[in-house]
């Protein structure tokens, strides 16, 4: 039990309100990242008409539409997803949103997306 003790004595709790999170602009689209040590959560604004371009990233991700809709093209399909859905991308496959109406997402990927937490802290020099 000591030792599971002495695991926690340096944590501090990890929190905010989302409205203070960093913003990360790709274009039209902004994004608002919150990392723990090993998962972070994106909260992603895409207005209408904005497309998140054909990419892929070694993390796994899974996005939740809290409001919206989008389109999805993934693994030679295209789905049509709104609000209350959610969709798994894995590791190193390449997609593409693209918002039929102006959207919140919130991606979750695991491990941390490094490249965007770099982003934000160059932008912040």
């Amino acid at each position: 039990m000591t030792a599971e003790k002495s695991k926690f004595t340096d944590m501090k709790l990890n929190y905010t309100d989302t409205k203070d999170l960093p913003c990360l602009e790709q274009g039209a689209i902004k994004l608002h990242p919150f990392a723990g040590e090993k998962l972070m959560l994106l909260k992603a604004f895409l207005p209408k008409g904005s497309i998140a371009a054909k990419h892929a990233h070694p993390q796994e991700q899974i996005t939740y539409v809290a409001s919206g809709k989008v389109v999805v093209r993934m693994l030679g399909e295209e789905v049509i997803l709104s609000e209350g859905c959610v969709i798994n991308f894995p590791s190193n496959v390449e997609h593409e949103v693209e918002a039929l109406d102006d959207t919140i997402l919130l991606d979750m990927f695991t491990p941390l997306r490094e490249d965007l937490i770099e982003k934000i802290a160059n932008q912040k020099k």
